[in-house]
Protein backbone atom coordinates (compact mmCIF):
# COMPACT_ATOMS: atom_id res chain seq x y z
CA UNK A 1 0.00 0.00 0.00
CA UNK A 2 1.09 3.38 -0.83
CA UNK A 3 1.88 5.74 2.16
CA UNK A 4 2.25 9.45 1.69
CA UNK A 5 5.22 11.06 4.01
CA UNK A 6 4.31 14.79 4.13
CA UNK A 7 0.64 16.68 4.59
CA UNK A 8 0.68 19.86 2.68
CA UNK A 9 -1.23 23.07 3.72
CA UNK A 10 -1.10 25.33 0.88
CA UNK A 11 -3.67 27.72 2.26
CA UNK A 12 -5.56 27.48 5.71
CA UNK A 13 -7.79 25.32 6.00
CA UNK A 14 -6.65 23.28 2.91
CA UNK A 15 -4.63 20.08 2.79
CA UNK A 16 -3.35 17.94 0.35
CA UNK A 17 -0.91 14.87 0.25
CA UNK A 18 0.27 12.44 -2.36
CA UNK A 19 2.43 9.67 -2.85
CA UNK A 20 3.40 7.36 -6.13
CA UNK A 21 1.67 4.33 -6.34
CA UNK A 22 3.94 1.00 -8.03
CA UNK A 23 0.63 -0.75 -8.47
CA UNK A 24 -1.21 1.87 -10.47
CA UNK A 25 1.68 3.42 -12.02
CA UNK A 26 0.61 7.31 -11.13
CA UNK A 27 0.80 9.42 -8.39
CA UNK A 28 -2.27 9.40 -6.18
CA UNK A 29 -2.90 12.23 -4.46
CA UNK A 30 -5.81 13.26 -1.50
CA UNK A 31 -6.97 16.72 -0.13
CA UNK A 32 -8.87 17.74 2.70
CA UNK A 33 -11.00 20.82 3.17
CA UNK A 34 -12.04 22.81 6.58
CA UNK A 35 -15.76 23.46 7.59
CA UNK A 36 -17.13 23.84 10.21
CA UNK A 37 -18.28 20.55 10.20
CA UNK A 38 -14.91 19.73 10.40
CA UNK A 39 -12.49 18.63 7.50
CA UNK A 40 -14.44 16.30 4.64
CA UNK A 41 -11.60 14.49 3.27
CA UNK A 42 -11.58 12.94 -0.47
CA UNK A 43 -10.29 9.94 -1.90
CA UNK A 44 -7.40 9.35 0.99
CA UNK A 45 -4.55 7.58 0.86
CA UNK A 46 -2.99 6.36 3.78
CA UNK A 47 -0.59 8.45 5.49
CA UNK A 48 2.61 7.45 7.10
CA UNK A 49 2.96 7.49 10.69
CA UNK A 50 6.15 9.25 11.14
CA UNK A 51 4.96 11.91 8.17
CA UNK A 52 5.63 15.35 8.47
CA UNK A 53 2.95 18.04 8.52
CA UNK A 54 -0.62 18.26 10.29
CA UNK A 55 -2.37 16.02 11.77
CA UNK A 56 -6.51 15.56 11.75
CA UNK A 57 -8.55 15.78 14.73
CA UNK A 58 -12.39 16.40 13.64
CA UNK A 59 -13.34 14.47 10.11
CA UNK A 60 -16.70 15.33 9.10
CA UNK A 61 -16.87 12.74 6.49
CA UNK A 62 -15.31 10.92 3.67
CA UNK A 63 -16.21 11.83 -0.03
CA UNK A 64 -15.58 9.14 -2.83
CA UNK A 65 -14.84 11.03 -6.41
CA UNK A 66 -15.65 7.85 -8.27
CA UNK A 67 -16.22 4.14 -7.86
CA UNK A 68 -12.25 3.77 -8.17
CA UNK A 69 -11.17 5.84 -5.63
CA UNK A 70 -12.20 3.58 -2.18
CA UNK A 71 -8.72 3.82 -1.59
CA UNK A 72 -7.87 3.66 2.24
CA UNK A 73 -11.41 5.13 3.17
CA UNK A 74 -12.29 1.59 5.58
CA UNK A 75 -9.15 2.47 7.77
CA UNK A 76 -10.06 6.54 8.14
CA UNK A 77 -13.45 5.23 8.77
CA UNK A 78 -12.42 3.07 11.55
CA UNK A 79 -10.25 5.66 13.10
CA UNK A 80 -12.25 8.94 13.13
CA UNK A 81 -15.98 7.56 13.51
CA UNK A 82 -17.23 9.19 10.22
CA UNK A 83 -18.83 7.85 7.00
CA UNK A 84 -18.07 7.87 3.33
CA UNK A 85 -20.14 8.44 0.80
CA UNK A 86 -20.06 7.77 -3.30
CA UNK A 87 -22.16 8.31 -6.40
CA UNK A 88 -25.58 6.07 -6.78
CA UNK A 89 -23.89 5.76 -10.22
CA UNK A 90 -20.44 4.44 -8.45
CA UNK A 91 -21.00 1.04 -9.35
CA UNK A 92 -18.51 -1.69 -7.91
CA UNK A 93 -18.01 -0.56 -4.10
CA UNK A 94 -18.29 -2.90 -1.60
CA UNK A 95 -21.40 -2.51 0.98
CA UNK A 96 -20.95 0.16 4.01
CA UNK A 97 -20.44 2.75 1.37
CA UNK A 98 -23.62 5.42 1.78
CA UNK A 99 -25.02 7.19 -1.45
CA UNK A 100 -26.21 10.67 -1.81
CA UNK A 101 -29.32 11.13 -2.76
CA UNK A 102 -30.14 14.50 -3.98
CA UNK A 103 -27.90 17.42 -6.06
CA UNK A 104 -26.21 19.14 -2.93
CA UNK A 105 -26.61 16.58 0.16
CA UNK A 106 -23.57 18.21 2.06
CA UNK A 107 -23.82 21.61 3.81
CA UNK A 108 -21.77 24.10 1.59
CA UNK A 109 -21.07 21.70 -1.03
CA UNK A 110 -22.18 21.71 -4.78
CA UNK A 111 -21.75 18.33 -6.11
CA UNK A 112 -21.54 18.45 -9.86
CA UNK A 113 -21.88 14.98 -11.88
CA UNK A 114 -19.17 14.69 -14.61
CA UNK A 115 -20.95 11.84 -17.13
CA UNK A 116 -18.48 9.79 -19.22
CA UNK A 117 -15.80 9.43 -17.03
CA UNK A 118 -15.44 6.74 -14.21
CA UNK A 119 -18.14 5.36 -13.40
CA UNK A 120 -20.20 7.95 -10.46
CA UNK A 121 -17.15 10.59 -11.03
CA UNK A 122 -18.24 13.71 -9.18
CA UNK A 123 -17.04 16.91 -9.28
CA UNK A 124 -17.60 18.63 -5.30
CA UNK A 125 -17.47 22.79 -5.48
CA UNK A 126 -16.98 24.69 -2.34
CA UNK A 127 -18.07 27.88 -3.70
CA UNK A 128 -17.18 30.20 -0.69
CA UNK A 129 -13.74 28.93 -1.21
CA UNK A 130 -13.57 29.13 -5.10
CA UNK A 131 -12.51 25.58 -5.38
CA UNK A 132 -13.24 22.73 -7.14
CA UNK A 133 -12.17 18.93 -5.97
CA UNK A 134 -12.35 16.52 -8.69
CA UNK A 135 -11.09 12.81 -9.32
CA UNK A 136 -10.05 11.20 -12.40
CA UNK A 137 -11.76 13.82 -15.02
CA UNK A 138 -8.69 15.36 -14.88
CA UNK A 139 -4.79 14.72 -14.40
CA UNK A 140 -2.47 16.62 -13.79
CA UNK A 141 1.02 14.43 -13.65
CA UNK A 142 4.43 15.50 -13.61
CA UNK A 143 6.30 15.56 -17.13
CA UNK A 144 2.93 15.54 -18.33
CA UNK A 145 0.91 18.16 -17.90
CA UNK A 146 -2.99 19.11 -17.48
CA UNK A 147 -4.63 16.45 -19.51
CA UNK A 148 -8.74 14.75 -19.18
CA UNK A 149 -8.43 10.81 -18.27
CA UNK A 150 -7.61 9.39 -21.01
CA UNK A 151 -10.26 7.75 -23.45
CA UNK A 152 -9.20 4.06 -22.48
CA UNK A 153 -10.50 4.89 -18.75
CA UNK A 154 -13.76 6.74 -19.96
CA UNK A 155 -17.02 5.27 -20.25
CA UNK A 156 -18.04 7.97 -23.14
CA UNK A 157 -14.40 10.10 -23.86
CA UNK A 158 -16.86 12.94 -25.72
CA UNK A 159 -19.54 12.77 -22.78
CA UNK A 160 -16.79 13.73 -20.24
CA UNK A 161 -15.56 16.59 -22.34
CA UNK A 162 -19.21 17.85 -22.61
CA UNK A 163 -19.42 17.14 -19.06
CA UNK A 164 -16.07 19.36 -18.13
CA UNK A 165 -17.19 22.60 -20.16
CA UNK A 166 -20.02 22.81 -17.41
CA UNK A 167 -17.62 23.02 -14.50
CA UNK A 168 -17.43 26.60 -13.17
CA UNK A 169 -15.07 29.44 -12.69
CA UNK A 170 -13.05 29.02 -9.68
CA UNK A 171 -9.86 29.91 -8.34
CA UNK A 172 -8.56 26.32 -7.81
CA UNK A 173 -8.94 22.65 -9.07
CA UNK A 174 -7.93 20.27 -6.71
CA UNK A 175 -7.48 16.63 -8.65
CA UNK A 176 -6.62 13.40 -7.18
CA UNK A 177 -3.55 12.88 -9.63
CA UNK A 178 -1.11 15.33 -9.80
CA UNK A 179 -0.60 19.28 -8.89
CA UNK A 180 -3.38 21.44 -8.68
CA UNK A 181 -4.80 23.32 -11.62
CA UNK A 182 -5.18 27.44 -12.03
CA UNK A 183 -8.26 28.23 -14.02
CA UNK A 184 -5.71 29.41 -17.28
CA UNK A 185 -4.50 25.87 -17.02
CA UNK A 186 -7.88 24.48 -17.65
CA UNK A 187 -9.21 27.39 -19.62
CA UNK A 188 -6.35 26.54 -22.38
CA UNK A 189 -7.31 22.65 -21.96
CA UNK A 190 -10.48 23.67 -22.84
CA UNK A 191 -9.42 25.79 -25.88
CA UNK A 192 -7.54 22.88 -27.46
CA UNK A 193 -11.44 20.83 -27.95
CA UNK A 194 -11.85 23.72 -30.20
CA UNK A 195 -8.96 23.85 -32.53
CA UNK A 196 -9.03 21.91 -35.58
CA UNK A 197 -8.90 17.95 -35.42
CA UNK A 198 -10.06 17.83 -31.73
CA UNK A 199 -12.66 15.02 -30.58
Amino acid sequence: MTFANRIDEPFPGLRTWSAFSPEHRVDLGSTAVLTPEGWWVFDPIPIAPDASGPRFDQVAGLLLTNANHERDSVRWCDRFGCRRWASPEAEGLPEGIARWMGPDPFPGWILIPLPGGAPGETAFLRPDRSLLVVGDALVNLPGRGLEVLPDKYCTDPAELRRSLRRLPEVDLILPAHGSPILPDGFASLVRTWDSPGAT
